[in-house]
């Protein structure tokens, strides 16, 4: 396991960036360790400092793991968030959040087990944090049904948090073949059959009178707003 920095280096970080260093060095040494393998002890040895250092920023390996969580969901959540704001078209969105969970998951194999885990083994604390930021990061199929129902393109019936559930939830039948590096996943090709499927069943039809209704009613909505 590589030290993250030279002993000269370090002695120039200001405290939010030695804190950023050991919360890196925390995310290796449970990638590599697994949660419960994991000291402190190795997290400092990793960033190459004392373990006083590193407990004066975390009291607890608790909360050090915690911070990891709370640093990936943020970064994924953003990335989703930028990517689907790019794009146009319900379709095209789905799309887009179905291929980049399944590369996020992926590409990040050893932290979402670990994450998997430590959140349906742990206090209730960490179950809920987990939870929280899941539910931000998720959240983003809700706003695209809903954007698409507003313009038409997709049926009044559509619930967006059972179609959120599906999509998530049709993942998650490939994820442990993924982060456990067993059989491999075509993500294109899941991502194509996912997103047929999914959009499919709830886009507005043109031979469908229910859907041309829905659509005019929903244009009136708009025009008296």
């Amino acid at each position: 396991m590589a030290k993250i920095k030279s002993n000269s280096a370090r002695t120039r970080l200001s405290p939010e960036q030695r804190q950023l260093e050991i919360v890196q060095a925390a995310r290796s040494v449970f990638e590599s360790q697994g949660y419960e393998s994991s000291t402190i002890a190795d997290i400092a040895k990793c960033v190459g400092v004392v373990e006083g250092t590193v407990l004066h920023y975390f009291k607890t390996k608790r909360a050090l793991m915690t911070k990891v969580i709370e640093e990936f969901y943020s970064d994924i959540t953003g990335t989703m968030e930028e990517g689907v704001a790019g794009i146009d078209g319900v379709r095209n969105k789905i799309r887009y959040v179905i291929y980049t969970h399944m590369s996020i998951l992926h590409d990040n194999a050893s932290l979402c087990t670990v994450i998997l885990n430590e959140s349906r083994s742990s206090q209730n604390e960490l179950l809920e944090k987990v939870h929280d930021l899941n539910r931000r990061y998720s959240h983003i199929v809700i706003s695209i049904i809903r954007e698409g129902q507003d313009s038409g393109e997709i049926a009044e019936f559509a619930s967006p948090v059972l179609v959120r559930n599906v999509v998530f939830g049709g993942i998650e039948h490939y994820l442990w073949d993924i982060v456990s590096g067993g059989r491999s996943a075509d993500i294109d090709k899941i991502a194509d059959q996912l997103t047929q499927l999914v959009y499919t069943g709830i886009v507005n039809r043109p031979d469908d009178v229910t859907g041309e209704v829905n659509q005019l009613i929903v244009k009136l909505n708009n025009m008296i707003k």
